[in-house]
């Protein structure tokens, strides 16, 4: 099954699921936003245009893919013990308090 996309000023013909359908066609409008904020940049042929916000969303991906590896490198073994540790501690005090509530009843 093909739909019909409408981007700049062409339309495609992009083969999908049906159940695909609706996600493309928010992403082409999605698409199609950035295109004209790029025009409103650069005077640029509709090609050009594309291949920018082709390079822009590949630097976008790159960026978000180096702070998530950035993020999971950053906790450690004894960050994930100190957490658990402040965890315990935290229920140990709760117990204690409601424990301390049920002895005045």
């Amino acid at each position: 099954m093909n739909i019909e996309l409408p981007i700049g000023k062409s339309n495609y013909q992009i083969p999908c699921e049906k159940s695909e359908q609706e996600k493309l066609s928010k992403l082409a409008e999605k698409l199609n936003k950035r295109l004209n904020r790029l025009s409103s940049q650069f005077e640029a042929d509709e090609k050009t245009l594309l291949a920018i916000a082709a390079l822009s969303l590949e630097g976008e991906l790159e960026l978000a893919s180096d702070n998530i590896e950035n993020s999971e490198s950053t906790i450690s073994e004894e960050d994930i013990k100190d957490a658990i540790s402040e965890t315990m501690e935290n229920i140990a005090d709760y117990i204690e308090k409601l424990s301390e509530k049920i002895q005045r009843y």
